[in-house]
């Protein structure tokens, strides 16, 4: 029987102690997890059903998680959280590009996991601040942003936005001129705030950048303002260099 309320996990893990302690504590949080142990099962259960969220581990047996990652990013933006022993900032930085919305590294604590993953939840399912204020969609030259639609062309050409980056993209849209600090683009785009996540934040920033600016090392929309955050803008500022 299905049961509508519930939040639909698909797990690809091939450590089953990890994934039965994973989904003990789920069941508690009214998740539905959906196990597999290879990228292979994995590609299949994302392929014949929907999910609301999708936990990757890095290393599997026959396909990785970086090509499972860059296989549904092909299809959709279903929110992606990777798993991995990998902690090495290229690591991360080469997840989040691929497509993933988050990274935590084992060990973890199932708590902190499914503090993860309502967390991404949150950001992805909620309206942000930018979806209830902004009422006109933006076009600037030849970049278009739809709110409603959260859609994003450049030449006529869609442009595929994990969730994750359209909501930063929505919260430095709605304050455009206007400076976003960092610990305030990382509370409401990426639900938290700490060391490793500014990394997270550079990185969904680095990849905005090379889908909507012409030249991604001098942006011409998003700019960096030194030590202080972020500033969406329409046009050029000689104080703001990216």
């Amino acid at each position: 029987m299905e049961h509508p309320n519930l939040t639909k996990v698909l797990l690809i893990d091939d450590e089953n102690p990890i994934a039965e302690t994973i989904m003990a504590y789920a069941k508690k949080e009214n998740m539905e997890i959906t196990h597999v142990v290879n990228g292979e099962e994995g590609i299949e259960q994302f392929e014949h059903n929907t999910f609301d969220i999708i936990l990757v581990d890095w290393m599997l047996p026959g396909i990785s998680g970086i090509d499972i990652i860059k296989h549904i990013r092909a299809k959709n933006n279903t929110p992606i959280l990777m798993l991995s022993a990998r902690n090495d900032e290229t690591d991360i930085v080469l997840g989040l590009e691929m497509g993933a919305d988050d990274y935590i590294t084992k060990p973890f604590g199932p708590r902190e996991l499914i503090a993860r993953i309502h967390s991404l939840l949150r950001r992805t399912n909620k309206p942000s601040t930018a979806q209830i204020n902004v009422s006109k969609d933006i076009a600037i030259g030849d970049l278009k942003i739809s709110f409603q639609k959260k859609e994003v062309t450049k030449n006529g050409e869609p442009i595929e936005l994990t969730a994750t980056e359209f909501r930063i993209l929505e919260e430095l849209c709605i304050n455009e001129g206007k400076v976003v600090s960092r610990e305030e683009l990382m509370q409401k785009a990426l639900g938290y705030n700490d060391f490793l996540n500014d990394r997270t934040l550079d990185t969904h920033i680095k990849n905005l950048r090379k889908k909507i600016e012409e030249n991604p090392r001098k942006p011409e929309y998003i700019k960096t303002v030194r030590e202080s955050g972020f500033k969406f803008v329409t046009s050029n500022d000689d104080e703001i260099t990216g």
